[in-house]
């Protein structure tokens, strides 16, 4: 049997001892005596390590010199959940309710138990009859708690026992740090700043934390916060790579377009293959409309990454843009094929099939963008224009009149709903619904001239007296 030496660094004088003493009974083969602290300060070591086997080995040796201890029988139990064997251990956690009924452990345990197989209301039941028995440590008990929970995506839960462990004790940064990152994945990011913030006073040179807080500036849209933390990140670790990608992300989002590329090309001197690090550079080409470096760039993404659905469909954007229809139709059937399931992608095929003159075909696609995204006004907007031949005219208005439903309160909808219903002589829903646009965008009204040209007094009455600060909707004041 080989023997390799142990670490100890983080073990007191009397823990190490009785390491060394059981390793060197192992290595001779020998019998010793270890009292139950002794045992339990081996035990402990091995968990740690998270070498179970052994720690294992230590309970079934401890167990025949002291049979039937509880505290023996308790870091069994531990080490058979660490082992995946929950029932095991819930059955001997049960047996020692009845002899350690006052020992919170005991119940802690249940309730990881009980969190491992999905049994929350009996898990907060254990967990809380614990906190009961806790008279010290309560501190460091919420906070194993908080951690079981949250190991199992039950950020809620887990939030309030970490708020209760800060409350305790207002020095307790790891309860303080776990409750930010527990707000964050909970959506509660404003909250989520303010406690990352609280707790880079204790810890100034967190980079985690530095880059936890942009991460959530970033899902508050306020860019410019989230680049000031990431460079904090930067300084702290020059060779933090995902911090670079982060930094160029929210520079390209607050419209930085060439300080998000430059910062791109750092990030790539770390991570020279990044297929997403040159598919965000191609996009960032794309937003200022320089068409050719973005095909470039969206060229050798491809060329990493052949399956990067986003790349076809920006080379499909932009051929799109240049009107090249049939290069951009095989581009966005390939991203297509990649990802069904993006409305984008659809809602662009349609767009170009309705170029291409292919009026069935961006109909269904139409459709497509409509049943998997129906949230985005613009893809309504644009269906409606699409030439139905003999139907054209009512089927805008069907289609616009259902897009209303969804989006009552878009002017532009309104305004092309109106001209519609105006071509037909229906006057007075077509009232309604340029009153409805004119309430809200007045400046967007040639929307409705350039589709209703005709100089009817009726309506040219309403929009000049019309006025942003005061329109009569039949309501006197």
């Amino acid at each position: 049997m080989i023997f390799m030496e142990e670490n100890f660094e983080y073990l007191n004088e009397e823990e190490t001892s009785a390491v060394n003493r059981y390793s060197d009974m192992l290595k001779n083969k020998n019998v010793s005596y270890f009292d139950i602290f002794e045992f339990e300060h081996i035990i402990d070591f091995y968990i740690e390590k998270y070498d179970l086997k052994k720690a294992s080995e230590v309970i079934e040796y401890a167990l025949k010199l002291h049979p039937g201890t509880s505290s023996i029988l308790l870091k069994k139990a531990q080490v058979l959940i660490n082992n995946g064997l929950p029932y095991k251990s819930l059955k001997l956690l049960k047996d020692l309710t009845k002899l350690e009924a006052s020992n919170f452990t005991v119940f802690f345990l249940k309730g990881v138990v009980y969190s491992s197989l999905g049994e929350l209301s009996k898990a907060i039941s254990e967990f809380d009859h614990a906190l009961n028995l806790a008279f010290e440590g309560k501190d460091e008990l919420l906070i194993n708690i908080a951690s079981t929970l949250q190991q199992i995506g039950q950020y809620d839960f887990a939030s309030k026992y970490y708020k209760q462990a800060y409350d305790l004790d207002n020095d307790n940064a790891i309860a303080l740090y776990e409750l930010a990152y527990c707000y964050e994945k909970m959506n509660k990011d404003i909250e989520s700043v303010e406690l990352y913030k609280l707790y880079l006073t204790f810890d100034p040179y967190s980079k985690l934390a530095w880059f936890n807080l942009a991460g959530a500036y970033h899902k508050i849209e306020e860019y410019e916060s989230a680049i000031d933390a990431l460079e904090y990140v930067i300084a702290i670790d020059p060779k933090y790579n995902h911090a670079y990608y982060q930094k160029a992300l929210n520079e390209v989002y607050n419209e930085m377009y060439d300080i998000g590329i430059k910062t791109f090309n750092e990030y790539l001197l770390l991570e020279p293959d990044s297929p997403s690090a040159l598919f965000h550079i191609g996009e960032a080409y794309a937003k200022q409309e320089n068409y050719k470096e973005a095909l470039e760039f969206f060229d050798k993404t491809l060329k990493l990454d052949s399956l990067n659905s986003e790349a076809f469909y920006g080379q499909a954007y932009i051929l799109f843009s240049e009107k090249k229809y049939t290069d951009a139709y095989y581009s966005i059937k390939r991203a297509i094929k990649l990802d069904p399931e993006d409305p984008d992608f659809w809602h662009l095929l349609a767009l170009i099939n309705q170029s291409l003159g292919f009026i069935t075909e961006s109909e269904k696609a139409f459709k497509t963008a409509i049943d998997i995204e129906s949230t985005d006004p613009q893809i309504w907007i644009d269906y409606s224009k699409l030439d139905h031949a003999k139907k054209n005219l009512f089927k805008k208005i069907n289609i616009l009149s259902e897009a209303f439903e969804h989006f009552a309160d878009n002017a532009e909808i309104n305004y092309r709903l109106a001209a519609n219903l105006a071509l037909i002589q229906n006057m007075d829903s077509a009232a309604y619904h340029l009153k409805m646009a004119l309430s809200s965008e007045p400046e967007k009204i040639e929307i409705f001239r350039s589709i209703y040209s005709v100089k009817d007094i009726f309506f040219e009455n309403l929009i000049d007296n019309f006025s942003i600060d005061k329109f009569d909707f039949g309501i006197k004041n």
